[in-house]
Order: C-alpha cells, then structure tokens, then sequence
C-alpha cells in the first residue's frame, strides 16, 4: 500500500530530497537553515517524481545486466526526452529501454546471487582508455 503520509503533512518533496539539495547547496548558502525554509517553500505547491541512476542500475541488474555510470546517465536523459507526458514513466519504460538499448554486459553469477540475496546493485566501471 503506497505512504501517503508525505501528503498529509501536505510535502510534495521529500525531506531527504530537500537534505540532498542542500548538501550541494551549502558551500553557495549563508544559513543552511534559511536555504531549508525556501525550498520547503519552493516544494509546496510542486511535485517531483525523481528518478535516479540508482533506478536504472536496480533495473538493470533486474534484467540480469550491468552498466556504467554513463550509461545509467544516458538512459535518464533518454526517457526524460522521450516519455509519454501523458502517461508519465513507468518502471517497464525503464527495462525495456535498457533491452532495447543493447548497452551493458551480463551479471555474473555472484554479482546476480548478491543482487538477489542481498540486494548490492552490480555498476560496471568504465574501461580505461589505453595509454598513448
């Protein structure tokens, strides 16, 4: 059953969003606390949905395979341009650009046992570039 007690709290962000935001905010910020009370303010009559590169890595992994960074960045970029507007993403948007992609290589077993029993997501490093 979905939480809806962000919405009785009438949040349309999450604080641990609003946290993450001011983490990168605070070198640029006087008071923390002031940057906090405007994107509280800014968030209150707004909503986000956030997708993270954690999502298409967990995604990925789900479909037994691993990507890079960069490539958990393209698929972002991706469907953010290319999504329904009216349906808005869905999780299957997500995998089946990740099939359609031919990006990744396969999960190995332990990669794949430690994805299913402990729930570490497998990212590949990117390859190094060979030295000139």
């Amino acid at each position: 059953m979905p939480r809806l007690s962000c919405f009785c709290r009438k949040e349309t962000m999450h604080n641990h969003i609003i946290e993450e935001m001011l983490d990168v905010l605070t070198p640029a910020l006087e008071s923390r606390k002031k940057g906090q009370a405007l994107l509280q303010r800014y968030w209150s009559d707004k909503m986000a949905l956030l997708w993270t590169t954690q999502d298409v890595h967990r995604a990925a992994n789900e479909k037994e395979t691993v990507l890079t960074e960069q490539e958990a960045r393209q698929a972002l970029h991706d469907l953010h341009r290319h999504h329904d507007k009216q349906l808005g993403m869905r999780w299957q948007d997500l995998t089946d650009w990740i099939e359609e992609s031919g990006l990744g290589r396969d999960l190995t077993k332990s990669e794949l046992s430690k994805f299913i029993h402990h729930d570490t997501l497998a990212v590949q490093k990117p390859s190094r570039s060979p030295s000139r």
